[in-house]
């Protein structure tokens, strides 16, 4: 069976294109496009650190103590735990009434570029 060479040529041109295209930013990839998170208007904006497991963690160079009920979410808004942080991340977080922080969303690269107050 014969493959017409327009056929042949279509299927060959986009091997080719596909082959020569750069690859996208890998962080983009997994960054959640769906739908926006609404971050608290009160969040203040920092880069944490990995936390040490020793109930605080350190964010712009201060060290803040946890709170008990504290949450760490990531970029696709889910619970992570503060030892699965492993690099410094860019991040909006609220301290409660007693000043420990209380939550935290790690940032994609899309909501770190958003201007927020410091």
């Amino acid at each position: 069976m014969d493959i017409p060479a327009a056929l042949l040529y279509t299927i060959l041109s986009g091997i080719a294109e596909a082959a020569l295209e750069p690859s996208p930013d890998p962080q983009l990839i997994n960054e959640p496009t769906v739908m926006a998170r609404m971050l608290p208007a009160k969040a203040k904006m920092g880069v944490l650190l990995p936390p040490r497991g020793d109930g605080y963690v350190t964010i712009d160079d201060q060290l803040w103590r946890l709170a008990p009920t504290a949450q760490f979410r990531n970029g696709r808004n889910l619970i992570v735990m503060p030892m699965q942080i492993q690099s410094a991340a860019e991040v909006v977080y609220l301290p409660n009434a007693a000043g420990a922080i209380h939550r935290v969303w790690m940032l994609t690269p899309s909501e770190a570029s958003a201007p927020r107050p410091r």
